[in-house]
């Protein structure tokens, strides 16, 4: 068991930036296993009725996803709505077989009660299916002024629109009423109705959104620079990946190594979603022409990662005298010498200021552009996209980012050693918890709990 003091992102971030005296309202957070549900019991897509009737099942079963997006109720928050995703577990890595086929992605909306632990789903309308139902997709819940959206960009999945049917990464905003839509589900399924869904989903395309792989960070008007201030996304990383995933030679991909910035979309009085102008963060535009593992372009080369908002320290805003908010890019994969080696050090950022912090070459300090570094440090846990939870401590003024499971670099064996796994096909889904910890001065830990 992991215990630590935590309060959320955007509080880890105000209450930094605020005076030394403002204490973090903490609460305690505990891992407990749910000993009531077992992978023989799991949810399959099969069982939600295709005709677009809800349904309600059984206590404690749960759909078996991964690569999903999440949000919660506004008013209820032990009411999770799970959207998208992949139902068949890991991936093939050959072209033997086909993979990431339509009938292993999830087209079912689910929504998971917390307290009482009953699911309740219904599948998504045909229309949206296919754009809505996509695997490792960019995801943000925001709730403002008594509205409750979640906010999905992009996503790898199949379309059978196009003249030749294939998976691809879709270049669209998907907004979501997560509130009306969770009430709307489970009111249906009470009498195995249809619920109303199409209502309270919205979406918009741009190339910009063409990401998978990648991970969006919310920034909050009043931690905004933009003039005048207005809440921002930052889409990080990923790639556009087109054609069937399996080496067969029919697919292509494309590294976006940026960071992209639009502001969030509110609906407009006619409930449509606004033209979007995104645009890239001005330190991603000074990429280093020299392609080696060190340089922008190959550090930048990342996905499947967990991206963190943070603040920087040793970065101030010269009118409030405030800490910046930044974000960390922690591990992901992979790294370009042919290794297919996990990226092993962070890339430190500032979102208000044109900073940018890369890994230092053969253990030597990082290479700062600009103005800050940090020393060298080397990621060896929960390498891929995982579980995170973000803790602050007001004693010693540190970020702790505690990793849950996922692929592992590094891992605990049966045996309870240390491992390593030496070959990409034999990186295992761990059980592991790390805290990976950052001081005031940029300085980087990890341990394993």
């Amino acid at each position: 068991m992991c215990e630590y003091s935590t309060i959320n992102h955007a509080d880890v971030l105000r209450r930094h930036a605020a005076p030394k005296k403002d204490a973090a309202i903490s609460f305690t957070v505990r891992l407990v296993e749910n000993k009531q549900s077992s992978p023989e019991k799991g949810i399959l897509g099969s069982e939600v009725p295709a005709n677009g009737a809800a349904v309600t099942f059984d206590q404690h079963r749960y759909p078996k996803l991964q690569s999903f997006k999440s949000a919660s109720h506004s008013m209820t928050p032990n009411k999770i709505l799970l959207v998208g995703g992949r139902t068949a577990g890991l991936h093939g890595f050959g072209h033997e077989k086909p993979n990431f086929v339509p009938a292993d992605q999830n087209y079912a909306l689910y929504v998971i009660n917390l307290a009482t632990n009953i699911t309740t789903a219904a599948m998504l309308p045909t229309a949206l299916k296919e754009s809505v139902g996509v695997i490792n997709a960019q995801a943000q819940q925001v709730t403002k002024s008594g509205k409750n959206y979640l906010y999905v960009v992009g996503g790898y999945g199949w379309s059978s629109t196009i003249k030749v049917p294939v998976n691809v990464t879709y270049p669209m905003l998907t907004m979501i009423s997560v509130d009306e839509l969770i009430d709307s589900i489970e009111a249906a399924a009470k009498s195995k109705a249809i619920p109303e869904i199409s209502r309270f989903i919205s979406q918009t395309s741009n190339q910009a959104f063409q990401i998978t792989g990648g991970e969006m960070v919310f920034v909050p008007s009043t931690l905004s620079s933009t003039v005048p201030s207005v809440d921002t996304f930052y889409l990080v990383v990923g790639q556009c990946f087109e054609g069937n995933y399996g080496g067969a030679g029919d697919d292509t991909f494309k590294y976006t190594r940026s960071v992209l910035t639009f502001p969030v979309p509110y609906l407009d009085v006619n409930g449509k979603i606004p033209s979007i102008e995104v645009t890239t963060l001005n330190a991603f535009n000074c990429k280093s022409s020299a392609h080696n593992k060190y340089s922008l372009d190959a550090q930048l080369s990342r996905r499947d990662l967990n991206v963190v908002p943070t603040f920087l320290p040793s970065s101030f805003d010269s009118i409030t005298g405030k800490a910046l908010p930044g974000a960390l890019i922690l591990s992901g994969v992979f790294q370009q010498d042919g290794s297919h080696s996990p990226f092993l050090q962070p890339i430190v950022f500032s979102f208000n200021k044109d900073e940018i912090v890369l890994p230092g070459q053969h253990g030597q300090p990082n290479i700062s552009i600009h103005s800050f570094s940090v020393e060298s440090f080397f990621q060896l846990y929960n390498n891929y996209s995982c579980a995170n939870i973000q803790l602050f401590s007001a004693k010693d003024q540190a970020i702790y980012n505690v990793l849950l499971g996922g692929v592992s670099y590094f891992f605990s064996s049966s045996a309870g050693v240390l491992d390593q796994a030496t070959s990409l096909f034999k990186r295992p889904f761990t059980s592991d918890v790390s805290i990976l910890k950052m001081d005031n001065n940029h300085s980087f830990t990890q341990v394993l709990c």
